[in-house]
């Protein structure tokens, strides 16, 4: 596994006559100028972001707190062997965590609401039971995204699987942290999956760039972090997804000199303060 290689970004803080920016990054080779897109492509390139990283984050919401539930209520959950993974299921407005073993199956399940709490107790099968045709093609879809040659940045990954038109399937690899103040973007990868195969991939970042979401100690209020972007014209879903796992606002500057907001899950242009990087992500 590759040791993670160090990249840096800094908190964005109020202070007078600061302006908001990111300190310059060493990075190999500039990458080739993303391709500027109209008013409409960029409209609809910001509300797909918009969908993807909240739709990323709610399921991995939800998977993460179905496991504490779980462990608080079965310590044996967590000596559990026969537990290989997980398929987390939209649905009516909950989520349906299914945990399952290398056959594969179902061996515990539990439903949890939108907001990361249980919606129902913890059901643990007397026997393993066949997946649903969703679970099967969520399955498959993650096990061949696991399969993928991409650079690693994390020695452990955590996984999203979006469901698409016409059964394909959007993969999200994350680095999994357990530093409460790291917020692990560099290293995020999407694998898209149709018939049975690796269509398409890519990485949203070109080192193994780590924000921090820490405070300053020098008595600044502390009201975002920061990073530059070079490989696309506007914030991709992954930024949105880390802003909300950090629960902080995160701005992003592009190659066009513009200055990106995304709070809450929306991301907004900042015309007010605007900067070309010179090296980023």
């Amino acid at each position: 596994m590759m040791k993670p290689a160090r990249a840096w970004a800094t908190l964005v803080v109020l202070m007078p006559l600061m302006p908001l920016m990111a300190l310059a990054q060493d990075v190999p080779t500039a990458p080739p100028t993303p391709t500027p897109l109209s008013a409409a492509d960029t409209a609809a390139a910001l509300s797909r972001a918009e969908r993807l990283g909240k739709a990323i984050f709610l399921q991995d919401r939800a998977t993460e707190r179905a496991t504490d539930a779980i462990r608080a209520k079965y310590r044996a959950f967590g000596k559990d062997t026969r537990v290989r993974g997980w398929i987390t299921e939209e649905h009516d407005g909950q989520y349906r965590v299914s945990y399952i073993d290398a056959t594969p199956a179902v061996l515990y399940r539990i439903e949890m609401a939108a907001d990361g709490t249980p919606a129902g107790e913890v059901q643990v099968l007397s026997e393993p039971a066949p997946l649903s045709a969703y679970e099967t093609a969520a399955a498959t879809a993650r096990s061949l995204a696991m399969t993928a040659q991409v650079a690693p940045c994390a020695k452990t990954y955590n996984s999203v699987a979006l469901p698409e038109v016409d059964g394909r399937w959007a993969v999200y690899l994350l680095p999994a942290t357990t530093l409460p103040n790291v917020v692990p973007l560099g290293g995020s990868h999407r694998l898209d999956i149709a018939d049975g195969r690796i269509t398409a991939s890519r990485g949203f970042t070109r080192t193994c760039i780590q924000l921090g979401r820490t405070p300053s100690k020098r008595g600044v209020t502390v009201v975002g972090m920061m990073v530059t972007h070079l490989l696309d014209p506007t914030p991709t879903e992954v930024h949105v997804y880390w802003s909300l796992w950090a629960r902080t606002p995160m701005y992003v500057a592009t190659t066009n000199g513009q200055l990106w907001e995304i709070r809450e899950g929306r991301i907004h242009k900042r015309d007010d303060v605007a900067q070309a990087p010179e090296s980023g992500s």
